[in-house]
């Protein structure tokens, strides 16, 4: 398994969500446990089944954050005025369709593909990180390769 690349913004995101899960979810899932045993027998009760399943998601992902933050890389931006790096927000050519956007590069865990804020682990993100203004680049992904400018940076 590769090591997640988080910048700051990203590394808080997690903490918060597994500081969530184990202070606020754990207390939510134990007294839904306790009100579904109340309710008797345990074998025919959809509620604690239902509760066990939430239970056993949760742990699992607390464990998944944990080993995440443990082995997280975290990045720093570049400094350089001209180099689109993580957390820039940038004036990006597509020649394929000859089209414009405004593109932000973020770690994974800030990915929203809808508000163009692309991952630096996608095939798009890792093309466009570290790419001067002016210079063009091609992105190999699984539909096919496509070059990519960067116009300017805007932020």
């Amino acid at each position: 398994m590769h090591n997640l690349k988080l910048t700051e913004s990203g590394k808080k995101k997690l903490e918060d969500e597994l500081e969530y899960l184990k202070t606020v979810k754990r207390v939510e899932i134990k007294a839904a446990l306790k009100s579904a045993r109340a309710q008797g027998d345990l074998s025919e009760n959809a509620d604690y089944s239902a509760a066990k399943d939430d239970q056993s998601m949760t742990e699992t992902r607390i464990l998944e954050l944990e080993q995440q933050l443990k082995t997280a890389v975290i990045i720093d931006d570049t400094s350089e005025a001209d180099v689109f790096g993580i957390n820039k927000t940038a004036l990006v050519k597509f020649y394929d369709v000859g089209d414009e956007e405004e593109v932000t590069l973020v770690s994974s865990v800030e990915a929203d593909a809808k508000n163009m804020k692309i991952s630096i682990d996608s095939p798009l993100g890792k093309t466009l990180y570290k790419l001067r203004v002016g210079e063009k680049s091609t992105v190999s992904s699984p539909d096919g390769n496509y070059k990519v400018e960067v116009l300017k940076l805007l932020s």
